[in-house]
């Protein structure tokens, strides 16, 4: 019985753990766009476009470091639309999505990533 709770709860501890990483592979949700987030460099690469494969290695996401809350990023993401970078936060809702919040002005946009384990060849 004792042994029991003991492996649920390192499966519980072992959940937190993963859920609290933002690195990783991460697929958009409606466009075929994979990024590489790397929480010690800051950066979150694409390394995958089929719309415009030359934007490969480019920094969707920069300056991500920890929020002021456990489980939380910040930084900037470059949004197509204004050509420019703007802040962003960063949550974890489940170990699988990535959820960013970008303020522009009155207008907020949030995009939930998808996080994969590798990222398919065209």
């Amino acid at each position: 019985m004792f042994r029991s709770v003991v492996v649920v709860f390192l499966l519980f501890v072992c959940n937190l753990c993963a859920a609290s990483d933002v690195s990783g592979f991460w697929q958009h949700p409606r466009d075929p766009i994979w990024i590489d987030v790397d929480e010690v460099l800051g950066t979150g690469l694409a390394v995958r476009n089929d719309n415009d494969p030359s934007s490969v290695g480019f920094a969707v996401l920069r300056e991500v470091v920890g929020g002021a809350k456990q489980g939380q990023w910040t930084g900037e993401v470059y949004v197509p639309q204004l050509g420019d970078y703007k802040p962003v936060v960063m949550t974890l809702p489940n170990v699988k999505t990535l959820k960013m919040n970008v303020k522009i002005g009155f207008i907020t946009r949030t995009l939930e990533w998808t996080k994969v384990s590798l990222v398919p060849q065209p």
